[in-house]
């Protein structure tokens, strides 16, 4: 039995779901590129694998052609995007998510980078750093509308977090939970109406499957000067350079992410700016967000090949019926 991981923070700190898989007998061996695995990485490494604790890489249909034994994938995080599911499907591959395990990790960054944007915290953080006494005024967070594109588990979680601000909701699901939106006074609009009335965009919904960015040129154009877009989501949500234009020609007022086009590198025209915050995909990554999704990918694991845990360590796993 060999299962692979590919995430780096995986265990980062509590080791004992690796090490109890490992007392079973089985080779577990990690992402030795200490990266986000390309296709023709993955391809090398899925072979003769059993099970994939699945990080950001990419499993296409080239690499589960090359997955000779692979039997479950276990997603670590909740995104399923990067998968082929059709193929893995077609192959009999179980699929899970750590579902609900990063949930208040991404909702507090979330939040975090609204108001590192609207305040301009990193700027002043950095002027300081570097001896310079500079003040830079900022919009309150207090009393804002906030468009909410994706009203899943994170979603919810942000508007919790802003209920304290007094702010007002905009939202907008696929799958409309209507008693939902009702309960907590969300004005349910189509993205279009949103990104017009919305002082800030909080991203919180899966990319579109042909790629297609939900905003674009022609949505920014709808937006004020004053607007501001969090991203905590996915990259392909938004047209990169379409925003880079807008950002640098002040059209809009700024701009929160964790999120990039073909990470870890990002478009250099970003550092340039000084209306952006921007971070290395980490708003899931918190020490109790790792240790929920290290259990709970384990756990998924032993689920499916039948195998008791007893008590080795204390699951974390919040998704039983994954």
């Amino acid at each position: 039995m060999k299962v692979l991981i590919t995430s780096n923070s995986f265990g980062k700190f509590d080791p004992k779901p690796k090490k109890f898989m490992e007392s079973l007998g089985w080779q577990v061996v990690g992402n030795r590129y200490h990266h986000i695995m390309n296709e023709a990485e993955m391809m090398e490494e899925v072979v003769g694998v059993d099970a994939i604790i699945l990080g950001s890489d990419t499993v296409s249909k080239k690499v589960l052609e090359k997955a000779d034994q692979l039997k479950i994938i276990s997603r670590y995080g909740v995104g399923i995007d990067n998968i082929d599911l059709m193929e893995a499907k077609k192959r009999n591959i179980e699929v899970t998510v750590t579902k609900n395990c990063n949930t208040e990790a991404v909702a507090d960054y979330a939040v975090g980078l609204m108001l590192a944007t609207i305040r301009h915290i990193s700027n002043v953080d950095a002027n300081l750093k570097q001896g310079e006494w500079k003040k830079e005024t900022g919009l309150d967070l207090c009393h804002k509308t906030i468009g909410v594109i994706g009203l899943g588990a994170i979603g919810r979680q942000v508007i919790k977090r802003l209920k304290g601000f007094d702010c007002h909701f905009l939202g907008y699901d696929k799958y409309l939970d209507e008693a939902y939106c009702k309960e907590n006074n969300i004005e349910v609009l189509e993205p279009r109406e949103i990104f017009k009335k919305a002082d800030i965009i909080t991203l919180h919904a899966p990319g579109n499957p042909d790629g297609t960015p939900l905003i674009g040129k022609e949505e920014i154009g709808l937006m004020n000067k004053n607007t501001v877009i969090i991203n905590t989501a996915r990259a392909s949500l938004v047209d990169e350079e379409a925003l880079l234009e807008a950002l640098e020609n002040n059209e809009i007022y700024g701009y929160g992410t964790d999120v990039f086009d073909g990470e870890p590198h990002i478009n250099e025209k970003f550092q340039a700016l000084d209306n952006v915050v921007l971070s290395p995909h980490t708003a899931a990554v918190s020490v109790e967000a790792i240790n929920k999704m290290t259990s709970c990918a384990v756990d998924h694991i032993l689920e499916f090949f039948g195998i008791e845990k007893g008590e080795y360590y204390e699951t974390n796993c919040m998704d039983k019926n994954r």
